[in-house]
């Protein structure tokens, strides 16, 4: 089998879920983003990031993009996978795909996506602030505009929602065998 690595950024655990089961699937080593060297490459034919969506961006991808452009990377697989609430959504993804894959080096590249999970109990700070400004925006577009996806968003950021399940790991584990 290929050297793979699964790198991961999670904040509150259900990337880092992901990643640990695809480390499970593939036998390969997890690491944090924080304790990933990046001239550590070298020593990976296969790499697989993953990271929690944030305000559009996929979180530590900027690891990944760096090396690319630099042309670390160059020969290996790379595949990525974001993680978050409404990434199942077409919408999302779309603007995801614009985010994050903006430039001639990544582009192309494959990205997943696995729907995460919500406790609005454990948010506190400047988080907390943007899932109000979620729930203010989404209550605003009015019963009429909302869509279904928006209502279950909402639902989902009001009152917590956990979607992670093993079963979306199985096209990236597929990737690499």
């Amino acid at each position: 089998m290929d050297r793979t690595v699964v790198i991961y950024k999670s904040k509150h655990g259900s990337t880092k879920q992901y990643a640990e089961w695809i480390g499970e699937e593939l036998e390969c080593p997890v690491i944090d983003v924080k304790d990933f060297n990046k001239k550590d490459f070298v020593n990976y034919d296969n790499i697989i990031y993953g990271g929690h969506v944030q305000a559009g961006g996929i979180q530590g991808f900027d690891l990944i993009k760096k090396a690319m452009r630099w042309g670390r990377l160059d020969g290996k697989k790379i595949v990525t996978f974001a993680v978050g609430l409404n990434v199942m959504q077409k919408e999302t993804r779309m603007q995801l795909r614009e985010i994050n894959f903006d430039k001639p080096y990544v582009e192309r590249m494959t990205c997943f996506y696995c729907p995460g999970a919500y406790n609005p109990e454990v948010v506190k700070g400047i988080d907390a602030g943007i899932m109000k400004m979620m729930i203010s925006m989404l209550e605003g577009k009015g019963a009429l505009d909302m869509t279904e996806d928006d209502k279950k968003l909402l639902e989902a950021v009001k009152k917590g929602a956990n979607y992670v399940d093993r079963k979306y790991i199985e096209p990236i584990v597929n990737e690499f065998k």
